[in-house]
């Protein structure tokens, strides 16, 4: 899977590249993991099936880290969480330390968000898209109220893209553009008789992109002008670039005309365009390539070594609180119980914390760093949050150990034998 997040940083399949253009050099982060998705605001949240990474895009280091005990499907950011979605549930992280903060319920769908929380007016809102068959639900979600709060149905969206200075969301489907308040009422249309997967505001108008060509459209949806790009096999296209395993067609943005047909000796397998005059590619072997939309010509980006940095804790410094394990919670005491005995059983001195809002949550701790839990987690392969939370006391104290390492728990605590 490829994908990219802004000018300067590109994922691809288990690695964060970060590009250098004025020097054609990269650096890269291999996490070791295929990467589900990613955000990106102050710092590159990347989701993979095992773990969320928070990463500095700057230095290119992963800051923190926290194991997932299932899997997401989605990552987003809003002011002060992250978001993880799946198809019936969104999970709310601590921005701060990525730990687990609360859940909210949602109708089963294939969900997709369409904007980072933090890029809207208002914050709390989260914006969700689904597809059934020829249909395309917009769901609005108040994490605040922890509920779905406005609904709107569609013929089946292609792309949308949501535009922050008129505060709206542009959606295709076959029968145009529209363009949507946060209401999810339709402001403004343009309608066409032809079908796209793609488009972009170009000269006053829009450009309409398909596996078999490129179109014009002016602002009243009149067709100016149509070339097509006629490719055997499967054909991917990225604004003014056409390609598949045999060919790159390049077309000029001011004529809409084919520049240059490329033969695709690089076995180049994706392209993200980044201007009219520039390209970034990528091959099957990971090498990248700068090319040139005007000439055709290639030159490869050099990798360029960097210093190691060590991992940093990122977690949230209270004086009154510590890291813990959450490993299920419970509306009733005897279904917590049970599971606070099994997992007893294998060796963990867990409690009960019936503290918060009248559940039984079944927990392990505290520690004073994130580290610490997420190794012992990696040791007993129990899946679990971790939460950040005020200080539990206990007066028993107690020794456990896993792998020939052991552990003291005392007063509350719990630390690695050194």
């Amino acid at each position: 899977m490829l994908n990219i997040l802004f000018a300067a940083i590109v994922v691809h399949n288990d690695q964060v590249l970060k590009i250098d253009y004025d020097h054609q050099m990269f650096q890269e982060l291999t996490l070791k993991e295929e990467i589900i998705d990613y955000s990106i605001e102050d710092f590159c949240y990347v989701l993979t099936a095992r773990n969320i990474y928070c990463i500095d895009t700057i230095n290119l280091h992963i800051v923190d880290r926290t194991s997932l005990p299932q899997k997401f499907n989605y990552v987003l950011i809003g002011q002060n969480e992250v978001f993880l979605i799946t198809t019936s549930e969104i999970v709310i992280l601590n921005k701060n330390n990525l730990a687990f903060k609360t859940g909210i319920g949602i109708e089963t769908g294939d969900y997709q968000p369409m904007v980072a929380p933090v890029k809207l007016p208002q914050k709390n809102l989260i914006f969700l898209i689904s597809h059934n068959e020829n249909r395309s639900i917009i769901k609005v979600i108040d994490r605040v109220k922890a509920r779905a709060i406005k609904s709107a149905s569609f013929l089946a969206v292609k792309k949308f893209y949501y535009l922050p200075e008129k505060k709206n969301f542009a959606i295709l489907t076959q029968s145009g553009i529209h363009f949507l308040d946060l209401n999810l009422k339709i402001k403004k249309s343009i309608k066409f008789d032809f079908s796209g997967e793609d488009f972009f505001s170009y000269d006053n108008g829009y450009i309409i992109t398909g596996s078999q060509g490129i179109c014009s459209v002016a602002m009243n949806g009149k067709v100016i002008d149509f070339q097509p790009v006629v490719l055997t096999r499967q054909v991917q296209n990225s604004g003014f670039v056409f390609w598949n395993d045999d060919f790159i067609i390049l077309i000029d943005p001011i004529t809409l005309r084919i520049r240059h047909i490329l033969r695709n000796v690089n076995n180049i397998c994706e392209i993200f365009f980044e201007d009219y005059e520039l390209s970034l590619c990528i091959n099957k072997n990971a090498e990248l390539f700068l090319l040139d939309n005007k000439t055709g010509n290639t030159k490869i980006f050099v990798n360029e070594k960097y210093a190691l940095i060590s991992n940093k804790e990122a977690g949230e410094i209270l004086k009154d609180s510590l890291f813990y394990l959450q490993f299920g919670a419970f509306s009733d005491q005897g279904f917590a119980s049970v599971c606070c005995d099994s997992i007893r059983k294998a060796g963990l001195p867990v409690f009960i914390d019936s503290s918060i809002d009248n559940l039984y949550r079944v927990k392990l701790g505290g520690f004073f760093e994130k580290t610490l839990p997420l190794k012992i987690m990696d040791e007993y392969k129990i899946p679990g949050w971790i939460v950040y939370q005020k200080k539990i006391d206990f007066e028993n104290d107690t020794i456990f150990s896993s792998n020939n390492t052991e552990y003291y728990f005392r007063k509350g605590i719990i630390t690695e034998k050194e």
